[in-house]
């Protein structure tokens, strides 16, 4: 048996230092200290001992858990991965998060429910992306489906139609057909279905008139036939149209301005 003979203060707040036989033995935290009583004069065996620095262990465990997630809702997964940085053990971490969980601090479906109604706000981001970030985060598939559940096919195309507007903006001066391409793309990187993309892109994306497509195709004509100034006049018209028809132009309108350079390089 071992006599505790001093109890002193750390400089850390919440902690104190346990002397035994005249000695410093441990610190522990103000809770760990009320919970087994500790007090000058008091005898410990080892086993006494022992249970009393695996408290703490969890002690200073929880204090970091629960500093982590005072500034935003996390999952397991995320509080194993801070407590990990932290050198806490496996066993330890799997006590702290049991009583986490049964006090609510934890929950990774709500986590999933929060981060789905988030995203359909700020920085919003379509199925397909927030179920990968989701289990990147942890979140097992069940819980994943019932809060992609409350992302109704209604908001997904509403949301999908404002990011496509500020992309139709980007691309004004492209072939309809080059518009809608890249727009479908930039949706569903940002994580919606081709099917919403697509919806979304007819009601977004007009027919460019005759007058803006061929305004369009010009400016683009004109860039190629410069670029290629050097090649052989075949090559150079080869390699113009070719540019031409990637950008989503159609043959006839193509030949027609093609037709036109041809003629301005004659002159």
């Amino acid at each position: 048996m071992k006599k505790i003979t001093k109890i002193s203060i750390q400089k850390k707040a919440g902690r104190y230092n346990i002397d035994l036989d005249n000695q410093f033995a441990f610190g522990v935290a103000e809770s760990v200290l009320i919970k087994f009583g500790l007090a000058k004069g008091r005898e410990l065996d080892d086993e006494l001992i022992a249970e009393i620095k695996h408290n703490d262990s969890i002690a200073k465990a929880l204090s970091i858990a629960l500093n982590f997630l005072s500034h935003s809702l996390h999952t397991v997964k995320q509080v194993k991965q801070k407590m990990s940085e932290k050198e806490v053990s496996e066993s330890i971490q799997d006590e702290v998060v049991a009583q986490l969980y049964e006090q609510k601090y934890i929950d990774d479906l709500n986590y999933a429910q929060h981060y789905v109604s988030t995203k359909k706000i700020i920085s919003p981001k379509g199925p397909n992306v927030i179920k990968m970030d989701l289990k990147q985060a942890g979140v097992n598939d069940d819980d994943i489906e019932t809060a992609l559940s409350d992302y109704t096919h209604e908001e997904q195309i509403e949301i999908a139609e404002k990011l496509a507007l500020k992309s139709a903006t980007t691309y004004k001066r492209e072939s309809t057909r080059a518009q809608k391409q890249k727009i479908v793309q930039a949706l569903a990187t940002k994580g919606f279905s081709f099917d919403i993309a697509e919806i979304v892109v007819d009601r977004v994306i007009t027919e460019n008139d005759d007058e803006i497509e061929l305004e369009n195709i010009k400016r683009q004509a004109e860039k190629s036939w410069r670029r290629y100034r050097n090649e052989v006049p075949s090559q150079r018209i080869y390699k113009t149209k070719n540019s031409l028809y990637t950008k989503g132009y159609n043959a006839e309108l193509i030949n027609v301005v093609i037709h036109e350079l041809e003629v301005s390089a004659d002159d």
